[in-house]
């Protein structure tokens, strides 16, 4: 298998990794199948390869493979403050020469040096329109008063991790301003108002289980992926997205440490990003894309969830990734995550 050398985005000579094997693992449901229908079995058909496919990824799960060096998984999608807080010790720091990130906007760019972005999307505020018609919550802060909204709420556990983009909106409802620095003070807070309706939460761990429970009606009100909210919408469920200060994250497209496929990873990685690659991805998941020459084509109901347009971009607050890459700073902050969700 010949290294890559000066890669175009979305493009992978015909048979070039006959006879290798790559496994990819994410969050599995309705994204992890827009994935590989958008990028990876064509990949797949084009480069020769053996792609395997696994769900879902644990931070649990690639430790023990990193340090076993007994490689289930080669590279993974994972939230952005996740990969920038185990760089050079879970994931690699990436060679930059080998996937072409020139049509990626910049402002997705550069988050860690251990990944380029895989999925662009938000945490967004949403209601059953049925339950409250054009009288639903509006702010973080109505999204936490149980008593001018009753009912339960779902929220992220974060599966074992603590959830920064939860956590940050608990926050704004306590008061932070997001044109101010994040601390832990804040976090602290963000936690005592999670805390205080934790009898109207219910957490899912997975897209899957957030989309079960709009459906079903177990929530009437949740704090979830637009592609969910957009997946659940589709199924027939009415929602109302709520885009005041939405949790824009970026999730990262990362090689497992020391695994010996880096190298078809990153052949894989650099396919995904091709504006072709990246419209397809769009049409199906709802997801924007990554390639700023993506020109998708996507239905009415699809545009309501599209985090891209110019209005949507404005109201949006960034995931701080310089406060939750700090493992001392969060290392408190998990403890007392892990225990609210043990006990909701």
């Amino acid at each position: 298998m010949p290294p890559i050398t000066k890669p175009v985005a979305g493009e992978v000579a015909q048979g070039v990794l006959k006879g290798h094997t790559v496994t990819y693992a994410a969050d599995g449901g309705t994204t992890q199948d827009a994935q590989m229908k958008a990028f990876f079995t064509p990949f797949a058909e084009t480069s020769g390869v053996k792609f395997n496919q696994d769900s879902p990824q644990t931070l649990a799960k690639i430790q023990t493979q990193v340090n076993s060096k007994n490689y289930q998984w080669d590279f993974v999608s994972a939230t952005g403050d996740t990969v920038a807080r185990n760089c050079g010790t879970l994931f690699e720091k990436l060679d930059m020469t080998k996937i072409d990130t020139s049509q990626v906007p910049k402002d997705l760019l550069g988050w860690t040096a251990c990944g380029v972005p895989s999925i662009a999307y938000a945490i967004v505020q949403v209601y059953n329109t049925g339950t409250f018609g054009a009288n639903g919550p509006k702010t973080w802060a109505d999204f936490f008063d149980v008593k001018k909204f009753p009912g339960t709420r779902a929220v992220y556990s974060g599966d074992g991790v603590i959830d920064s983009a939860t956590v940050q909106a608990a926050s704004i409802a306590a008061g932070w301003d997001p044109a101010t620095p994040f601390t832990a003070d804040w976090a602290n807070k963000g936690l005592d108002t999670l805390e205080k309706i934790k009898d109207s939460i219910a957490f899912y761990s997975t897209g899957s289980q957030a989309q079960q429970m709009l459906e079903s009606g177990e929530a009437k009100i949740g704090a979830v992926w637009n592609g969910r909210a957009l997946a659940a919408e589709k199924n027939g469920t009415k929602l109302t997205p709520t885009w005041d200060h939405w949790i824009s994250i970026v999730d990262q497209f990362a090689i497992i440490k020391g695994t010996p496929n880096a190298e078809v990873a990153y052949y894989a990685i650099n396919y995904a990003m091709g504006a072709k690659q990246q419209a397809k991805w769009t049409e199906l998941s709802g997801y924007s894309p990554v390639n700023s020459k993506a020109k998708p084509q996507v239905d009415d109901l699809t545009q309501k969830y599209i985090t891209t347009t110019p209005d949507r971009a404005a109201t949006s607050v960034p995931v701080q990734l310089d406060f939750w890459k700090d493992t001392e700073a969060v290392k408190p902050l998990q403890d007392r995550w892990s225990a609210l969700v043990a006990g909701a």
